[in-house]
């Protein structure tokens, strides 16, 4: 049962869902698919119905597929049985590394010494995961971008809070969204902007993601291999050469898709990413060996997010911004987002080689902005 659930939303049209805006269908051995409808008792005890058809081979059985009445889309019956639901989307241009980085914080989540359990809801979800994780940490091979044009499909994945010794694991409904860059960097009124826009706005928190890379000041000290193997082949020629043009593409973006004036601050939490930090590791301007961001993460270990050690992580990256003239950038996220982080990740811990093959994964960071998330959210503790 799930009466003391909290809010549950479609994660395609975004409704707040109850049993009532669902339908039900079993489906037997022979794909006799056939819809179930609740009883009343179901409804009373706030249950997935059992199939009673007379002669089925599943009579007695809990229902195997569930849509939602609003948008037809099918989603996983568990969906509505967690604690709370969180939600995050990655946005920026082309090239910046977003299914990268997703792949990596989803392997790290799994496999990590975390407290906390990831389980894929459904099947797509699980088989995306295994094809990324084998692609980048067997195979050693970089992500091929995400297609655009096409809606990107959610991934749904639950997390088991194992770190208490409660008899009830707290449990947590985890959806992420992974558009292509070049769909978020320009807005229009195609179904496939639409969908965008709706998973943008409905995000607990946004994931805008920048490659420094394609700052003229860093390409002048990145050495050539480097930048090569680094860098996006798609935006070596179209990137624009400073950050801030790119960040008010995104802000008009989220703005005009959220229907936000210009005068109002967002009010979505932005974890605002700078990408390939491996790639600056031996520029001159880069970041001291002894900085805050080089060091391991304390989070993990702490059990909890430590607010200290993300805020100079946020000074540093804006100060290393500053030096690289890149002022109206942090202007324009401090003048547009009501609650806004800076952090710095490497998905991979070193660059590619020269024929875009990988060493071995060494993520530094990633989980970052997704320990503020759950700090924000209640799921762990903030400590000073």
């Amino acid at each position: 049962m799930f009466g003391s659930r909290k809010e549950t939303y479609c994660p395609y049209c975004l409704r707040k869902i109850n049993l009532s805006d669902l339908r039900f269908f079993c489906v037997d051995e022979d794909d006799n698919r056939h819809e179930v409808k609740l009883s009343l008792m179901d409804k009373f005890f706030k249950r997935l119905p059992t199939c009673q058809r007379r002669y089925c081979k599943n009579r007695g059985l809990t229902i195997r597929e569930v849509e939602c009445k609003h948008c037809g889309e099918q989603l996983p019956a568990q969906i509505l049985f967690h604690d709370k639901y969180l939600s995050f989307c990655a946005v920026g241009v082309a090239g910046a590394g977003k299914s990268s980085y997703v792949t990596t914080v989803i392997h790290e989540l799994r496999y990590s010494n975390v407290p906390w359990v990831l389980q894929a809801m459904d099947t797509y979800t699980t088989e995306l995961a295994l094809l990324n994780e084998k692609l980048v940490y067997e195979s050693r091979n970089c992500l091929i971008g995400t297609t655009s044009g096409i809606a990107p499909r959610p991934q749904f994945w639950t997390i088991l809070d194992n770190s208490t010794a409660s008899q009830k694991v707290p449990t947590y409904s985890l959806t992420v969204y992974d558009g292509a860059g070049e769909d978020c960097e320009k807005i229009g009124y195609t179904p496939v902007d639409a969908k965008i826009s709706r998973y943008m706005s409905s995000a607990r928190m946004l994931l805008i993601m920048f490659d420094p890379l394609i700052l003229s000041s860093v390409q002048n000290e990145v050495p050539p291999e480097i930048l090569y193997s680094s860098i996006a082949h798609e935006r070596k020629e179209s990137a624009p050469t400073n950050m801030v043009s790119m960040a008010n593409a995104l802000v008009n973006y989220i703005r005009q898709s959220c229907n936000i004036p210009p005068g109002q601050r967002i009010e979505a939490r932005a974890a605002v990413v700078l990408t390939k930090l491996d790639a600056l590791r031996d520029t001159i301007n880069g970041f001291a060996p002894d900085s805050t961001i080089n060091r391991e993460s304390p989070h993990l270990k702490s059990k909890g997010f430590v607010e200290a050690d993300s805020k100079m992580v946020d000074l540093e990256i804006r100060d290393w911004l500053i030096r690289q003239g890149e002022i109206a950038f942090i202007n324009t996220i401090d003048a547009n987002f009501k609650n806004v982080r800076v952090f710095g990740v490497s998905s991979f811990g070193n660059p590619p080689d020269m024929n875009k093959r990988l060493a071995k994964i060494r993520p530094h960071r990633v989980l970052d902005p997704i320990m503020w998330m759950l700090a924000n959210e209640g799921v762990i503790p903030i400590k000073n």
